[in-house]
């Protein structure tokens, strides 16, 4: 992020994410600034093989902090790619959706393996977490990867137009009827 951001200001003169998220950017640029906010967002997330800090700071935190922990931070990463990432990189988000879905695949069959390995409380109670977000991962990928395809897409409706692009998500999830 730390070099998204400036070359996301260098280009269009303002880090206004509603200005950013009807900002066209070329393919070559959007693949870039998606590398580079998908670095942010994937330890936080927690995806595999960024993941290893989770159970480190769960075992480390008191109990309120492990709790917070497992609640809030981790959800962030996910948010991330949904209120930034996908909007403002759609090309790029669908060209990386199998760079997305391997190491949360990954991540689903490995993390329950290594839980059941575990002996301290604690990491048995960091791990679950990180299984369950790269499940949220592959369904947000899927998710992008259906809003941009032809056959699912609602954009060549009004309402979608008229939707700010972050939340076309949630508007394609409430529209039930074609216009």
């Amino acid at each position: 992020m730390l070099l998204a951001i400036p070359l996301i200001l260098l280009q269009t003169g303002t880090t206004d994410s509603q200005i950013l998220l009807t900002t066209e950017f070329s393919e070559r640029r959007q693949i870039f600034l998606w590398i580079a906010s998908f670095a942010s967002f994937a330890v936080k997330v927690p995806m595999v093989p960024v993941h290893i800090w989770l159970p480190e700071a769960h075992v480390e935190a008191p109990t309120a902090g492990s709790v917070i922990l497992a609640g809030i931070p981790l959800k962030l990463g996910t948010y991330g790619f949904l209120r930034f990432s996908i909007p403002m990189f759609p090309e790029a988000t669908l060209r990386s959706t199998p760079f997305i879905y391997t190491p949360s695949a990954i991540a689903i069959i490995y993390t329950p393996s290594t839980t059941s390995r575990q002996i301290d409380l604690k990491k048995i109670i960091a791990y679950s977490p990180v299984a369950h977000m790269n499940l949220v991962t592959i369904g947000m990928s899927s998710r992008a990867a259906a809003v941009r395809s032809p056959i699912f897409s609602y954009e060549h409706t009004s309402k979608a137009k008229t939707c700010v692009p972050g939340v076309r998500l949630i508007n394609l999830l409430a529209m039930g009827e074609k216009t």
